[in-house]
């Protein structure tokens, strides 16, 4: 749960100057500061409504490429010395990679304090989850867009809602030999599946869930096939209903990040209102990398580490600069990645 700490930490902190003190001191004494977030392979089973696997185009274009095996020792050594955390999985389905095992177990050698995978579970079986926590895994997230069957079903197109809930029956049941590791639901509302909230605890409740992560529906790409980024209907309605999943969470000790609002300004931007915008923190902490892509432009990750970049690059110096800039002068990310309340419990 350490991860889950420090994202409370700068949640809490609500001066940007401060956190880039914070987060210019560990990098000058060359601490773990970046989180990874690792696409080994650019390709899904599903076809969700709400993510850009829906557009056919868009997948025929760029949602193509898969790492090599030998890749993976060099994008360990570049970066993930310095990585808090590692993530498999952020805008493809992991378990289409047959290297995931080797993968984990390079991060453990490396000392990443948290390997967590996100997933959509349904390529999931008992020895491919053994497997993945036997090699170091710390945590499973699931993805789900509705909490009954029809809705599931309807939004994560060529899912199986049974296959959905077996998985999770499968991990529960792998935690009681490895209570350490983490079972997360991450819940992506609209309004059209943002009611069915109301039985979450009670469809899931035989379980083991240790944290439960409300994410407001983000534009993340062009020409999905749901397409509503709306949440007025639900506005009024979201604080009575969060707090409610707020309670329920405390009484079954489960974390529960969610945002505190979701009002938005929908004509300019997807990002809801907070008074604690941590996205100034994104372009220096949120490492992706995938076939096609490695996190900075000019990053040769195949022949220099993080820490020789930074150096080559005045990386460092840019930090400290941060440290003095207003808010207006360094922008912010058009998205919601970090605004998120964390109770902890």
């Amino acid at each position: 749960m350490k991860v889950y700490k420090v994202l409370k930490l700068n949640h809490l902190i609500k001066s940007h100057r401060i956190k880039f003190l914070g987060l210019w001191f560990l990098n000058m004494a060359n601490k773990r500061t970046i989180a990874v977030f690792l696409d080994p392979v650019l390709a899904c089973n599903f076809r969700c409504k709400m993510c850009n696997f829906s557009n056919d185009s868009y997948v025929k274009e760029k949602m193509k490429g898969i790492l090599k095996e030998e890749d993976l020792e060099q994008i360990a050594m570049a970066s993930f010395k310095n990585a808090l955390k590692l993530q498999i999985g952020c805008a493809a389905e992991p378990t289409l990679f047959n290297h995931n095992k080797k993968l984990i177990e390079i991060a453990k050698r490396y000392k990443v304090p948290h390997i967590s995978m996100v997933t959509n579970g349904n390529l999931l079986t008992n020895e491919s989850i053994v497997d993945y926590v036997n090699a170091g895994l710390n945590e499973f997230i699931i993805s789900v867009h509705g909490v009954t069957k029809k809705t599931y079903e309807n939004f994560m197109e060529r899912g199986s809602f049974d296959l959905f809930h077996q998985t999770l029956a499968l991990i529960s049941e792998q935690k009681k030999s490895n209570p350490k590791l983490l079972l997360r639901i991450n819940y992506t509302f609209n309004e059209d599946n943002f009611y069915e909230l109301t039985d979450l605890f009670t469809s899931y409740k035989d379980y083991a869930i240790d944290v439960i992560q409300l994410r407001p529906i983000d534009k993340v790409g062009e020409g999905t096939v749901y397409n509503n980024y709306s949440l007025k209907k639900i506005e009024i309605d979201y604080k009575t209903i969060s707090n409610k999943l707020k309670i329920e969470a405390e009484k079954s000790a489960i974390t529960l990040i969610y945002p505190s609002s979701i009002s938005r300004n929908e004509q300019q931007t997807s990002i809801v209102a907070t008074a604690n915008n941590s996205n100034y923190l994104m372009p220096f902490v949120f490492c992706y990398i995938s076939p096609r892509f490695y996190w900075k432009e000019g990053f040769d990750y195949k022949n220099e580490t993080f820490l020789e970049w930074k150096k080559r690059t005045g990386w460092n110096k840019v930090l400290f600069k941060n440290i003095f800039t207003s808010k207006n002068k360094l922008g912010s990310m058009n998205r919601n990645i970090l605004n998120y309340s964390i109770d902890v419990n």
